[in-house]
């Protein structure tokens, strides 16, 4: 017993590759098999479309035909159809039985793993680390780009201590801010309706701010 842990410690997945090698190689000639099948009914295919052109245009054309040669033609049409009946057939089989084999593969698997999992779980010096799945939410993206962040907090590197922070932006009021006015002014706003570009950010520039050293990373002015 003590040596049969001593190999499942050394080489886990050794009885699962023995286990799997028949299915493999079932699983390859499967594949290969139907390849041939896919080939020779396109290859079936294009001669009976040649066949069917040729007679089209003897038709048309009022050429005179025996009929032997009639009957000839006619049979190769049929048999090229009976051969494409039986690919189509034995296809379905293979299909099937692809099916069938990689549903066994699959069971066998979770099964060997699950054994050995089992096995190994009191064995010294072998510990079982589960994974678990990524989260649906994707991570934010860091702005390397110091000329393309936006007008609002953001994944960055501060240029100054060199660390990946959350900007912190806040509001200043710009030209833009004072054009607005006095344009609000100069149409006849001087009711107070002039100061409510300064009440508005989108009138304003926004600067991005390291949270750690404090440092202004970026201004970002609307002129």
């Amino acid at each position: 017993m003590s040596d049969r842990i001593k190999t499942i410690q050394q080489f886990p997945f050794v009885f699962l590759a023995s286990t799997m090698t028949s299915s493999d190689s079932e699983l390859k000639q499967i594949s290969t098999e139907l390849e041939y099948i896919s080939l020779k009914r396109q290859e079936l295919v294009e001669r009976k479309k040649i066949q069917c052109i040729f007679q089209e245009l003897r038709n048309r054309a009022e050429y005179r035909q025996s009929a032997e040669e009639v009957v000839s033609k006619q049979h190769d049409i049929d048999s090229i159809d009976d051969k494409l009946k039986q690919l189509t057939e034995r296809k379905a089989e293979l299909q099937q039985s692809l099916e069938s084999v990689l549903n066994a593969k699959e069971k066998n698997s979770e099964r060997e793993v699950s054994s050995t999992s089992s096995q190994m779980t009191g064995v010294p010096g072998f510990n079982i680390f589960y994974v678990e799945a990524p989260p649906a939410i994707p991570a934010p993206s860091v702005i390397l780009d110091l000329e393309k962040l936006p007008p609002r907090p953001c994944k960055t590197q501060c240029p100054e201590c060199r660390q990946f922070i959350t900007t912190e932006t806040f509001n200043s009021v710009s030209s833009v801010t004072w054009l607005v006015c006095f344009m609000t002014a100069l149409i006849g706003c001087v009711a107070g309706c002039c100061l409510i570009p300064f009440c508005i950010n989108k009138f304003k520039s926004t600067t991005h701010r390291c949270p750690k050293c404090r440092t202004c990373i970026r201004t970002i002015k609307k002129l």
